[in-house]
């Protein structure tokens, strides 16, 4: 077996030659782990915490086989065995047995492919009506004791997946035929994987060990990842994925070619690609993501063709063909807006300004050489704040669902106009010191009614600005609980590839953290985006909320009479339709997700199936129905729409709700003004 193989690779290591992975890149890999034990060691907020390379041994194995359906459990225990037994496992040592282990992986994993392959040319349709269930999810279920119970596992896998394309085509030997392709996918991307790739799990299952925004990033991923973050990059404006073999459109960047062009939307399948005009169309089913972005990408100004299937389109399907002229997608594109909503309340009428902050942008470049003109979130809000007041509305809702962060100065600097001069958060290095972060002169730019409104995804620096808001009592927040991101990351060149490391972590000015917790809002939506399964405390060794000595500020005293606002807004969202329908989709998803274990019966699937997509269907009619919107005809239909109009209008009840609870807050702030005027004048 491999674990023995790997113990007579030890035993005799310092009289090997070199490792049996990457000779050309050996020293390479060698020397980039070596860094990184440095770089962790001496600048990680827990540079403190010591991890064996035994503990990174075991974080692979369960990075790679998270359903344990790969190894056996007496596999599993000898490499573990393995890695303990050397006391002075080395860097190089561990590459060896990290690619080791990786290579096995990559050798079963091809055998059950293998396996499943043959085993659907023995199945008859009938085989599809049993009493065999399978597990939901096997993260949690002990590992099997043989390969044959493995194999045994897989064709059961095999079955169920089956059965699920019973479910949409019908014909047996054409469902046979759609599971052989994808299961010939999976070996191809299986034997994509470059050294690069197994370099890579090695190396995150080390930095993982830190926290989990600890990354190592090869030298293809960090270009990807300059891409994003630099300000400009030439393409369509789309962020891509790989759901089994095909590549799917995640995200539709604002003020892309794509979304401009009005020919693709979220989720679609891009099935071909030609990188020219001129160019004949490359099918592109089963290709790396990263290989297929590449023929996207070209010359601004230049053409590419894509080949495109709805999403709910078999992926073997004949797409349409569409051309899209490549552009500059900049990150200005996505800068603040604004909007005037009025809402009425009590016979009289209010206008607010609705500010969308998508990202704390800031263009360094032109910051670093004094450009009078660069492009910042700070700078744009308060261009906009003042055309808001130039409108005579009478406060500001800033809009930050979705904002996953940016810059930590933009959050600070932004919080400024807000409140002035003052402390804006705290921040502990590696070393353990603090210091704050604000403003020690400066002016309130707005001094009217504010209310920031968050959801799940809003994180790091939207959470240092709404919890600054909250502790000077200048505003309301409203929404639900942030992401809980409360660390700092810093990038480091490595000999091969970029660091990603967590080196600090901040505060709010009450000394409490946001970390893992989030902020806390004044009032809860709802209907805005909350999942116990998204944020920051469900991700594996995330670093723990804690407490540090707070500051002294100024009480703004603008937030009045929480508990009668929020009831204010519990009694008018219980009569709101939108309540109703994200508790029914909550519950529907909720009973589907629960469930421990999926039936082998094709009759029952196909029940189980059609009960779903009628609910849902019945659901998202009558939601449109409220909506003003024409209804669904079928299931597909609903999975082919575009949503921009049914989300426009959702949005726009969110925001009237929003804009009604900081009329609430106006009328009391009136109230009290009105009471003191009174026992002045006695």
């Amino acid at each position: 077996m491999v674990p023995e193989r790997l113990l007579v690779f030890t035993v005799f290591f310092l009289t090997a030659i070199l490792p049996v992975f990457a000779q050309e890149k050996s020293s390479l890999y060698v020397d980039t782990l070596n860094e990184v034990d440095k770089i962790l060691g001496e600048h990680h907020f827990f540079k403190n915490t010591t991890f064996e390379n035994s503990d990174v041994i075991e974080e692979l194995i369960s990075n790679i086989d998270q359903q344990n359906l790969i190894f056996t459990d007496e596999e599993v225990d000898n490499y573990i065995s393995l890695s303990k037994t050397n006391f002075d496992l080395g860097d190089e040592e561990l590459l060896e047995i990290g690619f080791d282990i990786l290579n096995d992986y990559k050798k079963r994993y091809k055998t059950l492919l293998a396996h499943q392959s043959q085993h659907i040319n023995e199945l008859n349709e009938i085989d599809l009506f049993s009493s065999e269930r399978i597990h939901r999810n096997r993260e949690d279920q002990e590992r099997f004791n043989s390969l044959s119970m493995i194999k045994n596992y897989y064709e059961s896998l095999a079955k169920s997946e089956l059965i699920s394309i019973m479910i949409k085509e019908e014909e047996f030997e054409k469902s046979v035929n759609k599971l052989k392709k994808r299961l010939n996918r999976r070996l191809k991307n299986l034997e994509q994987l470059t050294e690069d790739d197994l370099f890579s799990w090695i190396m995150n299952s080390k930095t993982s060990l830190y926290d989990p925004h600890s990354n190592y990033m090869s030298p293809r991923v960090t270009e990807d990842f300059e891409i994003n973050m630099s300000l400009s990059l030439e393409g369509i404006g789309a962020m891509l994925t790989s759901d089994d073999g095909i590549t799917k459109i995640t995200k539709l960047i604002k003020g892309g070619p794509a979304i401009k062009s009005g020919l693709i939307k979220n989720n679609d399948q891009i099935v071909g690609v030609g990188s020219r005009e001129d160019s004949q169309i490359v099918d592109v089913r089963d290709w790396r993501v990263d290989e297929v972005v590449k023929l996207i990408r070209g010359p601004k100004g230049t053409i590419v063709k894509l080949e495109i299937l709805p999403s709910s389109s078999p992926a073997e399907a004949d797409g349409k063909v569409i051309e899209i002229k490549r552009d500059l997608v900049k990150l200005e594109d996505q800068a603040a807006k604004k909007q005037i909503i009025e809402v009425s309340d009590n016979e009289k009428s209010y206008k607010f300004g609705v500010i969308d902050l998508p990202a704390f942008y800031m263009d360094f470049e032109g910051y670093q050489k004094n450009r009078f003109n660069y492009r910042s979130a700070t700078r744009d809000v308060k261009k906009l704040i003042k055309e808001i007041d130039n409108e005579n509305s009478d406060g500001v809702i800033l809009d930050l669902r979705g904002n996953g962060g940016g810059s930590l100065y933009e959050a600070y600097s932004l919080a400024k106009i807000f409140l002035g001069r003052g402390n804006v958060l705290q921040v502990m290095t590696s070393n353990g010191s603090i210091y704050p972060l604000g403003h020690s002169i400066g002016i309130q730019n707005y001094s009217g009614p504010v209310l920031i409104l968050v959801d799940k995804m809003s994180a790091s620096a939207s959470e240092i600005l709404a919890g600054a808001i909250q502790d000077y009592g200048r505003g309301l927040v409203v929404g639900s609980q942030t992401f809980g991101k409360g660390t700092v990351q810093r990038l480091r060149e490595l000999p091969y590839g970029q660091l990603k490391y967590t080196e600090q972590k901040f505060y709010r000015v009450t000394g409490e953290s946001t970390q893992n917790k989030g902020v806390t809002p004044d009032i809860e939506l709802p209907f805005v985006f909350n999942s116990q399964e998204v944020g920051e405390s469900s991700y594996d060794n995330s670093l723990e909320e804690d407490f540090i000595k707070p500051l002294r500020v100024t009480d703004f005293r603008q937030v009045k009479n929480i508990k009668r606002t929020d009831t204010n807004s519990k009694n008018r969202n219980n009569a709101n339709f939108l309540t109703s329908y994200v508790d029914k989709k909550n519950s529907l998803s909720e009973d589907r997700d629960s469930r421990e274990f999926i039936d082998l019966d094709l009759a029952k699937r196909i029940d189980e199936q059609n009960q779903y997509e009628s609910n849902l269907l019945s659901l998202e009619n009558e939601l449109r129905i409220n909506l003003d919107l024409q209804p669904f005809k079928n299931f597909d239909e609903y999975l082919d729409a575009d949503d921009e109009e049914r989300n426009k209008k959702f949005n726009d009840l969110v925001l009237k709700e929003a804009a009604k609870i900081l009329i609430d807050q106006i009328e009391f702030n009136a109230d009290q003004s009105t009471n003191l005027l009174t026992v002045n004048s006695n």
